[in-house]
């Protein structure tokens, strides 16, 4: 099944688990976009005071002024980027590996809030995938995962990449921490989440022994 086979009473679902999906990003948004902001807030506050001093110290003032651009450039990108994982069509396709590294950089610090530690190995894998789809799909599981986990915070991601098939797989373990359930969340994200979507994008969901597989075929 694809995108473009994919019937009507289907494409309601899928676009369910994408509207649950990106209210459950929120946070994750939230948190990149005002990363750089609180620094550049207490940075010009610095300024102000170096200037209301006398006499006023060109070398440490010129220095604040290079952190603010830097801050500024930063939350640019930052902005950019949460654009670009809204509004990107998929047209595009990028490295496996800087894909999935991407979508841990974004997820890790939201669900490291509740406790949880992602254990990735990268295995530099340059195999083309379509970002989009692994973004929504990863993401996805990912959540579904932490909303599940009942305890168990440690996720450990490994990938299998030959012959033209990429597998992906999520399992979970007790780390030397614990875990936390979601306790304000528009609201859990299921399987039949995660398994909707990746039907849209043309990906298999496993499930066995407390480990889930992403499964993508005719990589090229």
């Amino acid at each position: 099944m694809n995108a473009k086979t994919i019937s009507c009473v289907d494409i309601a679902v899928v676009e369910s688990a994408r509207y649950a999906l990106m209210r459950r990003l929120g946070y994750v948004f939230r948190h990149h976009l005002v990363l750089n902001l609180q620094p550049l807030s207490m940075t010009c506050q610095v300024m102000r005071h170096r200037l209301n001093s006398v006499p006023i110290e060109i070398a440490p003032l010129n220095e604040s002024v290079n952190q603010v651009e830097r801050l500024v450039r930063s939350s640019i990108e930052s902005c950019s980027e949460v654009i670009s994982w809204l509004t990107a069509n998929g047209d595009t396709k990028v490295a496996l590996s800087e894909s999935l590294g991407e979508c841990l950089a974004n997820i890790r610090s939201s669900l490291s809030f509740r406790g949880f530690v992602i254990c990735y190995e990268d295995p530099h894998s340059a195999s083309p995938i379509d970002p989009v789809a692994l973004r929504e799909v990863i993401t996805a599981a990912l959540i579904a995962i932490a909303d599940h986990a009942h305890g168990l915070n440690e996720i450990v991601v490994t990938v299998l990449d030959e012959h033209g098939i990429v597998e992906i797989t999520l399992g979970t373990r007790a780390g030397t921490g614990a875990s936390v359930g979601e306790q304000n969340a528009y609201r859990l994200l299921t399987w039949n989440d995660v398994e909707n979507l990746a039907s849209f994008h043309g990906m298999q969901v496993l499930r066995h022994q407390g480990a889930v597989q992403i499964r993508i075929t005719h990589v090229s």
